[in-house]
């Protein structure tokens, strides 16, 4: 005869057994809705042009994304409230707000660039960038993350801080590479932070995953760059697009 004693410990390995496996299982489609703050003094900092444009009260600057996903492709898209819609000159261009796609399984990416107004689109592979992964932990949105670091330049480091519960290897503004979802990413002097506000899980509309190119030309990154260059060199220092590129 089995006894109570027994049953009660039966049940209890059970109900972890149960609840480990929910805590652990893989996310593989969802909606991660991140904040952006930008320190446009650190931003622009050095920069004279700038400098009438930006003082206490906009030194700073806040917008919304969402990244929807599912286990091949992944879509990072603005969105835009009243305010910025609203908000002129100042809002509109002294941050991007681009719009990009993966397909993993292709490996492509395509961006949408907010230039000037201007909807631009590049249509690369994806980049490949060489992550250090750290022992350093911390919690974003309900899930265990580690810190990875991406030396983009002699002087920048990018920090971003994954989480392997969700399975693709995705993250704000395409960055990706890394064994899971990025959900937070800063430049080394916090000129720019990404945080995940927002997790759900709903698998999300397909159409909304690919974007429909038209007759609109495009360019890969390297096209872009000359291009602009070319055409462009007497409004555009070579700084700005140093600083534009690095992000694409």
């Amino acid at each position: 005869m089995v006894s109570m004693g027994c049953i009660k410990n039966l049940l209890a390995v059970i109900t972890v057994t149960l609840v480990s496996s929910v805590s652990f299982a893989q996310v593989t489609s969802g909606r991660i809705v991140f904040e952006r703050k930008t320190n446009l003094q650190k931003k622009f900092a050095g920069d004279e042009r700038m400098k009438r444009f930006i003082n206490k009260d906009t030194k700073s600057k806040v917008e919304k994304f969402e990244l929807i996903f599912n286990d091949t492709m992944s879509a990072f898209i603005p969105i835009v409230s009243d305010e910025e819609e609203g908000g002129g000159w100042m809002s509109r261009y002294l941050t991007s707000q681009n719009h990009v796609y993966l397909d993993l399984s292709a490996n492509e990416k395509l961006t949408i660039l907010d230039f000037g107004g201007e909807d631009t689109y590049i249509k690369d592979a994806i980049e490949k960038k060489e992550w250090k992964v750290t022992e350093s932990k911390r919690n974003i949105g309900g899930y265990d993350c580690r810190k990875a670091i991406w030396y983009m330049n002699d002087s920048t480091r990018i920090y971003a801080w994954f989480s392997v519960d969700i399975v693709p290897s995705i993250g704000p503004e395409g960055f990706g590479g890394l064994p899971g979802a990025i959900l937070g990413l800063a430049t080394e002097d916090g000129g720019v932070i990404y945080f995940a506000k927002e997790i759900t899980l709903d698998k999300p509309d397909p159409t909304k995953l690919v974007r429909e190119i038209g007759k609109n030309d495009v360019y890969t990154k390297a096209e872009l760059r000359e291009n602009l260059e070319k055409n462009m060199s007497q409004w555009v220092k070579p700084k700005d697009l140093d600083a534009m590129f690095s992000w694409l």
